[in-house]
C-alpha cells in the first residue's frame, strides 16, 4: 500500500549533533511551511501542578535576550520575584499572603519597566509566521506556527534561541490569565463532570489529575519549580523538531545544525512507572451532569497505549460497532430504536488507553439495565466473530481511507507527525502500521475483542445535578503595564541582518489551478486533480440554506437515516460501505452540501449509488422519532451551557428576530414533520442552484459523463435566493443581559453596526483596523485587556463585511471576550474605553500590516480546498485571486487610514453589549453605565 507514496508523503528523520531529533517533510504544494517544537514532557510528569501548561505559556515571554531592553537589571528584580513565590508557596497564613501577593506585584511593576511585551511574536510575524500557537497535554507540550520558506533561517534562529533560556517575566499577570483559562473550562457543561470520570478511570495514575492543574496548586505556583521542570525535560534528547513543507531538506540541514544543535544535550528524568489495575469486575460510579430528563451511561475498559500493537485490530473491532456509513452493530440500536444512542471510543495516550461506549438510552421508560443489556449484546456479536467477510474488508478499507486522508495537506500531516514522534513512532513504523490494515484477519479483531471488552469495566451513570467551582476572587492587583510596548531588543535587531531571498506570493490562477465545467445554467462542476492518493471527494453545494428553509437543519439529520424505494437503509449504506465509500451531509446558513468520498477506482459505482438514492430516497417516518428526541435533548441542555447561550443572545443583537435560535423550528413543529413534507423540501433542495466540486484522480471527460448521467444537472431550475438578514440598526447604547447563577464567567459579546462598504480598498483597509484593535497578541484589546490586566482569557475583535455581491449590506465591529464574573465591568471599562477613544499608535501598524501578509502568504489552499476557494470568490463577483490587490492595497494603507476607518464605521456608533454572566457577583449599577440594562429571558433568544 505504501510502495507507491508521492515524495509529499515522505518524511526524513535525523539526529543533530548534541542528539535533537528532525523530522523532515518536504512539500512543495502549498508556499508555506509547517515548523513545530514537541517536547516529551506534559502534565503526566507535574500531576495536579499545572507546571506543564504555564510553562507553556511563558514560553512565549521571551529569554534573556529577546523581550527585555536590559536583562541584567530586569534579572535582580525578577529574582527577587522568586524568592516571594517561594514564601507564598511556603505561607499557611491566610492574612499574610495577600500582603506577599502585593509585594510580588509591586516587585513586577518594577520588572516590567524592562520588558518588551510579546516580542518573540512580534518577531514571528516580522519574519513570515502565522498562527502561533502552543499546546499541552498529558505526555507532551508542543510549540508551533506556519512561517513563509524564505525566513526559514529566521524561524530556526528565533525558535531556538527560544529554547535556551527563557525568562518568567510577567509571570503574576499571566497566571491570572491561566486562572481565567480554568474558569472558562469549569463553566463548560460536563467538563467538571469529565474531570471526575478521568479521574476515577485513571487513579492512581497521573492521567487523573486535570492538565491545568487545581485550584490550590495554582494559588501557589513557585517559578523555582518551574525552573527545574525547564531544566530536567527542555533537553535536545527529548525533544523533537518537526518541519512539513516547502524547503529542500539538504539546503537547511546545516541551518539546524547551527542553530538547534545549541540546545543543551542531558537525559530527561524518567517519570516512575504506573501500572492501572485491572477493574473488578463491574465498578459504579455516578457523575453529575445539569441536564434532567436525559439518561446516560457509560462502560469504561481499560485499552491499549498508542504504540500498542493491538491499535489497528482494535480500531476495525469499534468500526463494528460504530462507524462513518451507520452500518455498525451500535449505529443499528440507534436506526432501529432500541436505544437513543452509543457511540464507542478508543483513545490511546502514551503509557495507558481507554476503551468506553458512550449511551443514551431512550427518553422514555427504558431503563439503565436494557439499555445495557442491548449494548452488550452487540458486543458479543464483535467478540463472536459475527460479522461477514464484505463487512470485515469494508471497515478495512475505511481505516485505509482515514489514514491517507490525515496525511493529505501539511498542517494535518505536520500535525500527525508530532503525534508520532511524542508516542516515540518513528515515520516507518507509523508506514507499516498502515500497510498493517490489509494483513489483518477476523481472527485478529475477534482476539481483541474478546482481550479488552471484559467483564471488568467501570460502570458510570448520569445524575443531574452540578459540582461547586472552585473559583479564585478577583485580586486587588496594580495592572502590570511594561513601559517598553514598541521598542526592540538587541536580538531583535540582529535577527533583522539575517539575508532574506526574494520571493514572491502565489496566487490562485482561476484558469490553470482548477478546470470550471458548465453542465446546465445553473449547474456548475469544477475539477482540482489530486496529486496525493487515489481518493476521491465529489461534493455537491446547493445554494439555500437552513435561513431560507429552517425545516433543512432537520432534512440533515434525517437523510442519513434513509434508503430508496429498493434499497433498504441498511442495503444503500452497505454497498457504499463495500466500496469503501462514505456519505455525508451538512447544512449552513446559506448551503446545503452533500459530500461522496472514496476511491477513484470506485467513483462511478458510488456515484450511482448516490444518484438512485437522490432520485428515488423513500420516506420512514420512524425516523422522525430521533428527530423528535434530539430537539427534545437539545432543548433540555441549551441553557446549561454558557457559550450558546451568549451566542444565542448575540444573535438576538445582532439579527433581532432573524436569529436563527429564534427562526428555527420549535420542538412542537418537529413533532408535526412528515416524511413526505421533508423529501418535498429536499426536491427543492436538489432542483436549486448547485456548485459541484471533484477533487481525484480522473479524467475531466469522465466524471463529467458520470456526474451529468446520475446528478441530473438540467432538472436544477432554481436560481439561489441570497435571502441574507439585515443587520439591526440601534439608536442609543443598551446591555442585553442574561443571568445564568451558575456561571463563574461573564461572556461578553459587543455589536456597532456600520455603514455600507462599498470600495476595495475600504474593506481592506478594515482588515488592518481589525488586526490592529483586537487580532492577534500585539493588538489593542489583547494587551490592554488580557495582558496588562488580566481581565480575560480570549479576547477578540473584527470588522465583519458584508460579501461584496450586496454591496447594499452594512458591515459590523464585534468584539468577545470572557471574564470572572467580580472582574466583568473592570474588563467593559477598559474595552468602551478603547472603543469610545482609540488609541493612535502608529509604530504598530507595519507589525499588523506583516500580519496580514502572512496570513495570505500561509493561506494559499491546499488542493481540495482550491475549487471551493475559486467558486466562493466568483460568487463575490470576482475574476481572479483578490489577495493580489489586497497586498498591494496594504502596503499604502497607514495608521491614517485605520484611523478614518475607525471614525467612519466605529466611533460614535451606539455599542451594544450582550452579556450572559452571574447578576449576583456583577455590579449592576456600575454596569448600567455602558447603556439601558435589558434583561433577557429564555424565550427572548431561543425558540
Amino acid at each position: 500500500m505504501m510502495d507507491d507514496m508521492p515524495d509529499s508523503l515522505q518524511v526524513r528523520e535525523i539526529e543533530l549533533s548534541n542528539g535533537f531529533t528532525v523530522w523532515l517533510n518536504e512539500d512543495h504544494n502549498q508556499p508555506k511551511v509547517f515548523g513545530a517544537v514537541v517536547v516529551k514532557a506534559g502534565a503526566k510528569d507535574c500531576p495536579d501542578t499545572g507546571i506543564a501548561h504555564y510553562f507553556e505559556h511563558m514560553m512565549f515571554k521571551g529569554t534573556d535576550k529577546i523581550g527585555t531592553t536590559d536583562y541584567e537589571a530586569e534579572k535582580e528584580i525578577l529574582d527577587a520575584i522568586a524568592d516571594k513565590y517561594d514564601e507564598l508557596a511556603a505561607c499557611k497564613d491566610e492574612k499574610l499572603r495577600p500582603e506577599l501577593q502585593k509585594e510580588i506585584n509591586r516587585l513586577s511593576i518594577r520588572a516590567a519597566e524592562y520588558a518588551i511585551p510579546n516580542e518573540f511574536d512580534k518577531l514571528t510575524s516580522m519574519f513570515g509566521g502565522s498562527q502561533l500557537n502552543a499546546g499541552t497535554s498529558y505526555d507532551y507540550t508542543v510549540y508551533f506556527n506556519v512561517f513563509s520558506p524564505q525566513y526559514f533561517a529566521h524561524w530556526a534562529e528565533l525558535n531556538s534561541e527560544r529554547l535556551l533560556n527563557p525568562v518568567f517575566r510577567l509571570f503574576q499577570s499571566e497566571l491570572e490569565t491561566v486562572y481565567e483559562e480554568k474558569n472558562m473550562y469549569s463553566d463548560m457543561m460536563g467538563m467538571l463532570a469529565m474531570e471526575r470520570l478521568t479521574h476515577r478511570y485513571f487513579s492512581p495514575h497521573p492521567y487523573a489529575y486535570p492538565i491545568i492543574g487545581s485550584t490550590e496548586n495554582l494559588k501557589n505556583p513557585q517559578l523555582t519549580r518551574m525552573r527545574r521542570f525547564f531544566e530536567d525535560y527542555y533537553v535536545a534528547s527529548n525533544m523533537g523538531l518537526i518541519l512539513s513543507g516547502d524547503f529542500h531538506a539538504e539546503e537547511v540541514i546545516p541551518i539546524l545544525e547551527k542553530t538547534f544543535s545549541r540546545i543543551r544535550s542531558g537525559k530527561a528524568p524518567v517519570s516512575p512507572s504506573v501500572v492501572l489495575p485491572d477493574f473488578r469486575g463491574k465498578e459504579k460510579v455516578k457523575v453529575k451532569l445539569p441536564v434532567p430528563f436525559v439518561k446516560m451511561m457509560a462502560l469504561g475498559f481499560r485499552g491499549v497505549p498508542a504504540n500498542h500493537k493491538d491499535k489497528v485490530a482494535i480500531n476495525i473491532a469499534m468500526a463494528l460497532l460504530n462507524n462513518e456509513n451507520g452500518t455498525g452493530y451500535l449505529d443499528q440500536l440507534s436506526v432501529n430504536h432500541k436505544i437513543m444512542a452509543a457511540m464507542s471510543m478508543n483513545q490511546g495516550l502514551n503509557e495507558a488507553g481507554i476503551l468506553a461506549v458512550a449511551i443514551v438510552p431512550k427518553l422514555m421508560f427504558q431503563s439503565y439495565a436494557s439499555a445495557e443489556k442491548l449494548v452488550w449484546r452487540e458486543i458479543n456479536r464483535v467478540k463472536k466473530g459475527d460479522f461477514t467477510d464484505e463487512a470485515f474488508c469494508s471497515l478495512k478499507l475505511e481505516q485505509r481511507r482515514n489514514y491517507e486522508l490525515a496525511l493529505e495537506d501539511i498542517n494535518a500531516r505536520a500535525k500527525m507527525m508530532m503525534t508520532l514522534y511524542s508516542q516515540g513512532k518513528s515515520w516507518k513504523e507509523y508506514q507499516e502500521e498502515m500497510s498493517g490494515i490489509d494483513a489483518l484477519t477476523k481472527e485478529d479483531v475477534v482476539k481483541v475483542a474478546c482481550k479488552y471488552f471484559t467483564d471488568n469495566y467501570l460502570y458510570a451513570t448520569k445524575k443531574t445535578g452540578n459540582y461547586p467551582k472552585n473559583n479564585l476572587p478577583k485580586p486587588d492587583f496594580e495592572p502590570i503595564v511594561p513601559r517598553n510596548g514598541d521598542a526592540v531588543s538587541e536580538y531583535a535587531q540582529k535577527l533583522k541582518e539575517l539575508p532574506v531571498k526574494e520571493v514572491s506570493p502565489r496566487f490562485v490562477d482561476f484558469a490553470k489551478n482548477v478546470k470550471k465545467v458548465t453542465l446546465a445554467p445553473l449547474a456548475t462542476l469544477y475539477l482540482t486533480p489530486n496529486p496525493v492518493n487515489k481518493i476521491f471527494t465529489l461534493r455537491l453545494s446547493y445554494h439555500v440554506g437552513f435561513i431560507e428553509y429552517p425545516a433543512l437543519v432537520q432534512l440533515n439529520a434525517y437523510l442519513p437515516f434513509l434508503g430508496t424505494d429498493t434499497m433498504p437503509f441498511k442495503e444503500f449504506r452497505n454497498k457504499l460501505q463495500y466500496l469503501g465509500s462514505v456519505l455525508e451531509y451538512d447544512v449552513e446558513e446559506h448551503k446545503f452540501h452533500i459530500k461522496l468520498s472514496g476511491f477513484d477506482e470506485h467513483f462511478a459505482e458510488s456515484v450511482r449509488l448516490l444518484g438512485l438514492f437522490m432520485q428515488h430516497v423513500e420516506a420512514d417516518d420512524k425516523q422522525l422519532k430521533q428527530l423528535v428526541n434530539e430537539e427534545k435533548v437539545a432543548a433540555k441542555s441549551f441553557f446549561k451551557s454558557s457559550e450558546d447561550v451568549a451566542e444565542a443572545l448575540f444573535q438576538k443583537v445582532k439579527f433581532g428576530n432573524g436569529s436563527s435560535k429564534l427562526t428555527k423550528l420549535s420542538l412542537k413543529e418537529v413533532k408535526h414533520l412528515k416524511g413526505k413534507e421533508l423529501l418535498e423540501l429536499f426536491d427543492k433542495v436538489k432542483h436549486t442552484e448547485c456548485v459541484m466540486h471533484y477533487c481525484g484522480t480522473l479524467g475531466e471527460s469522465e466524471v463529467v459523463d458520470t456526474v451529468g448521467e446520475w446528478m441530473n444537472p438540467d432538472e436544477i431550475t432554481l436560481p439561489a435566493s441570497n435571502r441574507l438578514r439585515d443587520l439591526q440598526v440601534y439608536d442609543r447604547p443598551k446591555v442585553y443581559f442574561f443571568h445564568d447563577g451558575k456561571v463563574s464567567q461573564s461572556i461578553i459579546y459587543g455589536y456597532i453596526c456600520g455603514d455600507t462598504l462599498k470600495d476595495e480598498r475600504t474593506r481592506h483597509t478594515s482588515k488592518l483596523f481589525s488586526g490592529y484593535f483586537g487580532g492577534d497578541m500585539s493588538s489593542l484589546m489583547f494587551q490592554e485587556i488580557r495582558e496588562f490586566r488580566s481581565f480575560a482569557y480570549r479576547v477578540r475583535a473584527e470588522y465583519e463585511l458584508p460579501f461584496r455581491r450586496c454591496p447594499d449590506k452594512s458591515g459590523c465591529f464585534v468584539t468577545m471576550l470572557s471574564t470572572q464574573s467580580d472582574k466583568t465591568t473592570d474588563a467593559l471599562e477598559v474595552l468602551d474605553a478603547l472603543i469610545k477613544d482609540m488609541p493612535l499608535k502608529p509604530e504598530k501598524i507595519p507589525a499588523v500590516r506583516q500580519a496580514l501578509v502572512n496570513n495570505v502568504n500561509n493561506n494559499f489552499p491546499s488542493f481540495r480546498e482550491l475549487s471551493a476557494r475559486v467558486s466562493q470568490w466568483e460568487e463575490d463577483g470576482l475574476a481572479s485571486d483578490p489577495n493580489e490587490t489586497y497586498l498591494h492595497s496594504l502596503l499604502a494603507t497607514d495608521m491614517e487610514d485605520v484611523d478614518a476607518f475607525y471614525h467612519s464605521q466605529v466611533q460614535g456608533r451606539p455599542m451594544v453589549y450582550a452579556i450572559v454572566g452571574n447578576e449576583k457577583s456583577i455590579d449592576m449599577n456600575k454596569l448600567s453605565a455602558f447603556g439601558e440594562i435589558i434583561k433577557v429571558k429564555k424565550e427572548d433568544i431561543y425558540r
